[in-house]
């Protein structure tokens, strides 16, 4: 009679399931033995997770149980992850530094789109290339003074698809040099308003002077 599997493909990992003691917490002893039954039989394995799914909490042998794991599959240049949604043992993997190294998975779905994207790495930057490419072509030009030069935005063509075919500096010398007239130009009129004011000083001398002459004739 074969021996049924306690674990499962999901995507590159090998989900081992969480064995239970007689009260239903996590066995660490057990699952010690099922990992290295597991990796007796597959020799090359390199992703292995566990499933704590529906599981509220884990004791401190269980995470000693994890870290001796996390070890090996780094060695073998791989990886070991949790399966859990459960805050409490997240908060537990938090506090004992354990969220640095071990991988955590709040779905299998979480699990299927990580392997896709470690099975086909190029993919997955050429597509962060795509999304951002104003950040990869900046990545470029670090430290460097000269940019790029766009081809379609620093094309100086006039055309129909152009709405401004005119520089500012052409336009104020237009500004400047077309005739102001009326309220629009107060202060050009001040040549001609001296010129009155001297007419009129002058013809009032000329008053005074013909006044003082008729008195003392």
């Amino acid at each position: 009679m074969p021996q049924l599997k306690n674990y499962r493909e999901v995507g590159i990992f090998d989900l081992m399931s969480a064995p239970l003691n007689p009260i239903g917490a996590f066995d660490a002893e057990q699952f010690k033995k099922d990992v290295r039954a597991l990796l007796a039989e597959k020799t090359d394995e390199k992703f292995l997770a566990v499933d704590l799914t529906g599981l509220d909490f884990v004791y401190s042998d269980a995470y000693n149980a994890f870290i001796q794991f996390q070890q090996e599959m780094e060695d073998r240049k791989g990886m070991f992850a949790v399966l859990t949604n459960n805050q409490t043992i997240i908060d537990g993997l938090k506090k004992a530094g354990l969220d640095k190294n071990i991988r955590v998975f709040a779905f299998e779905a979480d699990m299927m789109s990580f392997s896709l994207q470690a099975r086909s790495p190029e993919g997955a930057a050429s597509a962060e290339v795509i999304d951002e490419p104003s950040s990869a072509v900046a990545s470029q030009n670090v430290g460097s003074i000269e940019v790029a030069p766009s081809p379609h935005l620093d094309r100086r063509t006039t055309g129909s698809h152009r709405r401004f075919t005119k520089s500012f500096n052409a336009i104020a010398k237009e500004e400047s040099s077309s005739k102001k007239k009326g309220l629009d130009v107060p202060f050009d009129d001040e040549p001609s308003s001296a010129k009155t004011v001297i007419i009129v000083f002058l013809l009032l001398l000329a008053a005074v002077g013909g006044l003082l002459a008729f008195f003392y004739i």
